[in-house]
């Protein structure tokens, strides 16, 4: 298997762990075993996002999970799921989903969740 696929899942593996702690891109490098501008790059590359971008969404979709699975309060699934601030959560949240987190918790409906297939499934 090619090194930029396995490092890519790599990454993704320790994103899917570890996504309501704080992510760095050094961190990332180190589970990929290549510099962080490289790690950056092919994970861009073969994911069609930037590591930033997939990790908010991600999550993002946890997050609604825990809404309308759990029924949790709003300030919980933003702290849970690795947001720093309640105001930056609900703004990404309307602007991913169309709608705030609060109004979807009271009527969840459906919103297109961010699915993490893994690399080596693209084609």
């Amino acid at each position: 298997m090619d090194s930029r696929i396995q490092a890519v899942q790599a990454m993704q593996d320790y994103i899917g762990e570890h996504y309501s702690e704080p992510v760095s891109l050094a961190d990332l490098a180190e589970a990929a075993h290549f510099s962080p501008w490289y790690s950056a790059r092919i994970f861009k590359a073969l994911t069609g996002f930037s590591p930033a971008d997939y990790i908010r969404r991600l999550r993002l979709s946890q997050s609604a999970l825990k809404l309308r699975d759990e029924k949790v309060k709003v300030i919980d699934a933003a702290y849970d799921s690795g947001f720093l601030s309640v105001d930056g959560y609900q703004r990404a949240f309307k602007r991913e989903f169309g709608t705030n987190p609060k109004a979807y918790a009271q009527n969840p409906g459906p919103i297109p969740l961010f699915i993490t297939y893994g690399v080596k499934f693209k084609s």
